[in-house]
């Protein structure tokens, strides 16, 4: 077993803690992992989106009707940044859904007001993401936003199961820039950032495929790399 980085949870060897520049949105984003991306994904881009940008948080689980944390940021309470109740947060899903909020929707700056807007960021495979949002009552009762369609993902070292799904990180990159260029988001926010992160990551993960597959040519054909 690898000795982890208790962070960014990869292997030691290769930790991303040092390439990760956190960004001020001026949004908070709570990132909801399930198990397996927090424990066991090794690409997995929801950890390292929340340690990219500041006053994120991550939690982890399967239902979240019952979790205090995400019920308080919910309710517009946040201890940590002392907000009282009722004031803070107008929180949101980031979800696709056909009735999704976009970023420069009035119904959303209406409905914003003075609060800060919390969104929620669902770590998982569709699959999963779609089991997590229905077992989880809290989140089926607040409003969904999404952002345009016609993005296209480069997570070269994963499938998706369609053209225009993107990873976690991609998401945030592209909902920050829509809330920017709506005045939603701190105009400042340099989220590509969270690009520079994905991409180092992506391109260690082929590095590494490759000597993988030239290691195990080696050992079938050794007649070829002992010229």
């Amino acid at each position: 077993m690898q000795e982890r980085c208790y962070r960014c949870f990869r292997p030691k060897i290769n930790c991303f803690c040092s390439r990760i520049t956190p960004i001020e949105t001026g949004v908070k984003f709570v990132f909801l992992l399930h198990p397996k991306e927090a424990y066991h994904q090794k690409t997995g881009t929801g950890r390292l989106a929340a340690l990219s940008l500041s006053g994120a948080e991550i939690v982890v689980g399967i239902d979240f009707t019952g979790n205090a944390r995400v019920n308080e940021l919910i309710s517009g309470r946040d201890g940590r940044e002392g907000y009282g109740a009722g004031a803070g947060y107008y929180p949101v899903v980031l979800y696709p859904a056909e009735n999704s909020l976009s970023a420069d929707s009035p119904a959303l700056r209406a409905a914003l007001g003075e609060k800060k807007l919390l969104v929620i960021v669902i770590d998982a495979t569709w699959f999963f993401a779609r089991k997590m949002l229905k077992a989880s009552a809290n989140l089926t009762a607040l409003p969904t936003v999404s952002f345009r369609t016609g993005y296209r993902s480069v997570f070269e070292i994963k499938r998706q199961p369609a053209p225009e799904c993107l990873s976690t990180i991609e998401s945030a990159h592209y909902l920050i820039r829509e809330l920017k260029a709506a005045g939603i988001a701190d105009p400042g926010a340099d989220e590509a950032g969270l690009m520079r992160v994905f991409r180092e990551m992506v391109r260690y993960q082929l590095a590494r495929e490759q000597e993988r597959h030239e290691a195990e040519a080696a050992a079938l054909y050794p007649e070829l790399f002992d010229r």
